[in-house]
């Protein structure tokens, strides 16, 4: 099993949320050193900085849902490890997926408009 976060349209209630529907929600969690743009109107994009947290969800995933995701995720977004914390206060590695586009232009989504929500 891995451990991934999520933050975008895999979060509950988005539009990709059922590509994790076998997955087990391990709880909301912060990722630490990144920062949140949102790149499309659709969906955000979130990117190393030093300081930065974004807020989003811990799933529990095997091999084969890592896989789809890697396709779903396609070449706009990469997947890297991140250190996690948990509201259980765990601290943990997991993977995440980070935009591998520009962000100059798009709109940086502070902590306190966290997590992400579709416009």
């Amino acid at each position: 099993m891995h451990k991934l976060f999520v933050y975008g349209t895999l979060l509950r209630g988005r539009p990709a949320h059922l590509l994790l529907e076998k997955s087990k929600f391990a709880g909301r969690a912060v990722a630490r050193h990144l920062a949140l743009y949102g790149v499309d109107e659709q969906f955000p994009g979130a990117v190393p900085e030093t300081g930065s947290h974004v807020l989003g969800e811990l799933y529990e995933v095997d091999g084969r849902t890592l896989a789809v995701l890697d396709d779903y995720e396609g070449e706009e977004f990469y997947r890297c490890p991140v250190e996690v914390d948990l509201e259980s206060g765990e601290v943990c590695k997991a993977w995440v997926y980070l935009w591998a586009g520009r962000t100059g232009g798009a709109r940086r989504v502070p902590l306190k408009e966290q997590p992400w929500k579709c416009s």
